[in-house]
């Protein structure tokens, strides 16, 4: 059983989220995800162009219309870039690099501002290859992989993810464990899902594996920590706001120094080292930002240059 509170309070911010957007979902079309597809052809010629004229329209289709959670839930707001690199028209196979982000609404039980919002999960795959024919069938199937709606459906199930343990300790677990039974019906070597291509970033099957991975456990903690007790409750108590940011921060430091790789602990502060440097501008105490330089190493200029700005 879920945190009543916890759940009650989920719905209330997206709830928040969906009558301040102008977006043409009803209550009755409630459904899991409500992603804005783009598309980048610039590096297409016209004619594979005009082969993915539709595409944008049928991805939106099957992501906001699929069921991706167990059970009904607010509808979560994310993204989906997709730039076209190469594209081969015999095969109508396709290159792309995907960029994904989903974003939740930071509780704030008084309203008195504009709502403000927090990145759940933000990353850019950079390895993606699929067939796509504007003729084929977008028919979502856990059990069947399939080059592209299975890339669909993984980057669907790490949204709910990231979105499900930002409100519980490992409540996305169900949702991971679906991103990597869809690696692991996977034959072969396959571009980007079970090789790196010699490259830095990880394959899909190493991004969500370490995510299950008993190691990734003070990490996830940390997280919900960081969203939940953090910013969510910046509105309420600041003091043990900052306390619950820094406290979860160290943790995750921690976690990273102690690891030889942390492909979702640099994911994190890739996506949140901006939101960290700006939380702390009124806290009061600028040597914080030193302890900041220290946990994040990689984003030591962000936090230089927030520190000159704090107040």
């Amino acid at each position: 059983m879920r945190p009543k509170m916890q759940s009650q309070i989920k719905w209330f911010l997206i709830l928040i989220i969906f009558f301040l957007s102008k977006t043409n979902i009803t209550f009755s079309q409630q459904t899991d995800l409500y992603v804005d597809v783009i598309v980048d052809m610039e590096q297409l010629n016209q004619a594979e162009q005009e082969k993915l004229s539709n595409f944008k329209q049928k991805v939106e289709d099957y992501l906001n219309k699929n069921k991706y959670h167990s059970d009904k839930i607010p509808t979560i707001r994310a993204q989906m870039q997709f730039s076209f690199t190469s594209a081969d028209a015999s095969s109508s196979t396709y290159q792309a690099k995907v960029f994904i982000a989903s974003q939740r609404e930071i509780y704030n039980p008084f309203k008195t501002n504009d709502p403000k919002f927090t990145v759940a999960f933000r990353y850019l795959d950079e390895r993606c290859q699929f067939y796509y024919n504007d003729n084929m069938v977008f028919l979502k199937n856990d059990l069947r992989f399939d080059p592209f709606l299975s890339l669909l459906d993984y980057y669907a199930y790490l949204i709910v993810g990231y979105d499900e343990d930002s409100y519980y300790v490992k409540g996305g677990n169900k949702y991971f464990q679906k991103a990597l039974d869809i690696c692991n019906k996977v034959s072969g070597n396959l571009n980007g899902w079970n090789e790196t291509g010699g490259g830095s970033k990880p394959s899909r099957l190493q991004l969500v594996q370490e995510m299950l991975d008993i190691r990734s456990d003070d990490f996830r903690k940390a997280y919900f920590e960081y969203m939940w007790t953090g910013l969510d409750s910046l509105a309420i108590n600041k003091t043990n706001a900052y306390k619950n940011i820094l406290d979860a921060l160290e943790t995750i430091g921690k976690v990273k120094s102690k690891e030889v790789k942390t492909y979702n602990i640099d994911i994190f502060f890739d996506s949140k080292a901006n939101e960290i440097a700006e939380t702390f501008i009124e806290y009061g105490d600028k040597s914080v930002y030193d302890k900041l330089m220290a946990i994040d190493r990689s984003h030591q200029s962000i936090y230089e240059d927030a520190k000159k700005r704090a107040r």
